[in-house]
């Protein structure tokens, strides 16, 4: 009885769940805390949207990155946006480890919708926050990101070593985290920001195959349905 109670707690933590009312909460900023994703496809893309909704009072944390500690290339793909003064921040995007900085405005201290686009045909990248585009970069024409090893939710490894990078956990909340292997229109774009129930086919926040890494804390959302 107890075996098999055992085996269906580990089913649960690895099936796919609706989390269309949740939020993942990260309490505290350790390297030891994060969320792998299983993606519904793989790849290799040429193409992506990847969109999330997170709240953090920290100066700079690491939002969603391609791979593992232990992934042979680090930075495949990451999102690090650092905040300036307030409402001024600026987002750091790597592909194969090489990054492009954008400039962007925003509340910092409130909830923030962002979205990156990549196209490798051209290499050009494009940052959304609550629904405004700010100025595009090009970054890594020609690449493909492979999503063999998962998805990882507040962390990314900015040296050689296989760990997390200590100065980088996110601490806050994270939550409708969708990503697309096509680059939205900037009108299904702000649909998205806008809550028009518009999932990923890539990474779906409403059937989400996610595994908790240490202390992290699923709840539900405080400030919208």
């Amino acid at each position: 009885m107890e075996l098999h109670l055992w085996l269906l707690l580990i089913a649960g933590s690895m099936a796919d769940q609706n989390m269309r009312d949740n939020v993942f909460l990260f309490p505290s900023q350790s390297a030891s805390d994060y969320v792998l994703l299983t993606p519904k496809m793989t790849g290799p893309l040429q193409k992506l949207t990847v969109c999330l909704r997170s709240n953090t009072d920290r100066g700079g944390s690491a939002l969603f990155t391609v791979g593992t500690p232990e992934s042979r290339i680090r930075n495949i793909f990451s999102i690090l946006p650092f905040t300036m003064a307030n409402p001024y921040f600026y987002c750091k995007i790597y592909i194969n480890n090489t990054d492009v900085t954008i400039n962007a405005k925003a509340d910092v201290l409130s909830w923030i919708h962002m979205c990156v686009t990549w196209d490798s045909n051209t290499g050009v990248v494009e940052l959304w926050v609550n629904g405004r585009a700010f100025i595009r970069r090009v970054l890594q024409k020609g690449f493909s990101i492979d999503l063999q090893e998962g998805i990882a939710l507040g962390q990314m490894r900015r040296n050689s070593r296989r760990e997390w990078e200590t100065a980088l956990p996110f601490q806050g909340e994270i939550t409708d985290v969708n990503m697309w292997n096509s680059v939205l229109s900037p009108g299904y774009i702000k649909q998205v920001q806008q809550h028009h129930n518009m999932i990923g086919n890539v990474i779906s926040w409403w059937s989400l195959n996610y595994t908790i890494k240490g202390n992290v804390i699923v709840q539900p959302k405080s400030i919208w349905k």
